[in-house]
């Protein structure tokens, strides 16, 4: 399978790595100095046993420099870089190209349709864990199991052939017939993780063993698990166990908000938590919490701007 790796940051180039075990991949991302070491260098990557393991992979950083017609788009992007990441591309393959899209947050397929026909777009999870080190050198954060599911929710030839391909690329992978409750319980644990750990400075291990991050993150999850209640997802009443759970799992990692308020970057926000203050507005649900921990995110980004501005 051909496979192009739309917004190859830490997770697009780990999933790229082991995608290229049987397939041909192609990563995309406008950070030059990441492609660059990597068309140079190949891709560099700390394994979990610490052990380095490097990548020979095909990457380009402009769109003009895109010569590929793949049967599939795996799409990695942060949800504010999409549109644009979805106009480079824009007519540049196949009518017969499928994405799929792995991304945080929610409203990300909605956008993804705007541009693509719904046929051709199916969605997943994936709680594999990567951090960028340094340009062309990633650290492979954690294992963690992938989903994928089409939209409709019916189980098709295509997407068990993608599951299939997934896991013979050692990456544990399985399709579900409900792949918004896999995104919205996704959803959860990033609000009970990422912005806490972004504002605190903190990796994910805080979240479980501190009691004041521990409230906190209890707090932001119920106040999302109503939202999504009311939405008619249903995601069971033990949702903050698999919270604390996944940050004693990935205790040493630093989450991919933190990391992007490390970096200076503009984060995801607007997509996790912003997104559950909005949606809570619509029914009428108060998200105190929630709201607090996006403003906070928001000024700690002004303050960066600001700063960078001079």
């Amino acid at each position: 399978m051909k496979i192009f790796i739309l917004g190859a940051g830490a997770l697009g180039s780990l999933l790229g790595a082991r995608l290229s075990k049987t397939n041909e991949v192609l990563l995309y991302s406008t950070n030059k100095k990441h492609i660059r070491n990597i068309q140079k260098n190949g891709l560099k990557i700390e394994e979990l046993d610490g052990k380095i393991d490097i990548f020979k992979l095909d990457a380009v950083f402009h769109k003009d420099q895109i010569d590929f017609d793949p049967d599939l788009v795996l799409i990695t992007l942060k949800t504010y870089s999409l549109e644009k990441g979805l106009k480079d591309i824009y007519n540049k393959f196949s009518p017969d190209t499928l994405y799929l899209t792995l991304q945080n947050g929610i409203g990300n397929i909605e956008k993804i349709c705007s541009f693509i026909s719904k046929s051709y777009v199916i969605a997943g999870t994936t709680g594999q864990g990567a951090t960028l080190i340094q340009p062309g050198f990633i650290k492979h954060g954690g294992n963690g199991i992938t989903y994928i599911g089409e939209i409709s929710g019916e189980i098709t030839e295509r997407i068990n052939k993608i599951v299939e391909n997934f896991n013979a690329c050692d990456l544990e992978t399985y399709v579900t017939d409900n792949i918004k409750n896999h995104i919205w319980k996704k959803l959860l644990i990033n609000i009970g993780i990422n912005a806490i750990t972004a504002i605190a400075k903190v990796k994910n291990g805080y979240i479980a063993s501190s009691k004041w991050a521990r409230e906190i993150s209890q707090d932001a999850v119920l106040e999302a698990l109503k939202v999504a209640r009311a939405m008619g997802i249903d995601i069971d009443n033990d949702i903050f166990e698999l919270v604390v759970d996944i940050a004693k799992k990935t205790q040493k990692n630093i989450s991919s908000m933190h990391q992007d308020i490390i970096n200076k970057k503009q984060t995801e926000i607007d997509s996790i938590n912003g997104a559950i203050v909005e949606y809570g507005k619509k029914f009428d649900i108060n998200t105190p919490v929630n709201k607090v921990l996006t403003n906070l995110i928001k000024l700690i980004e002004e303050k960066q701007k600001e700063e960078k501005d001079g």
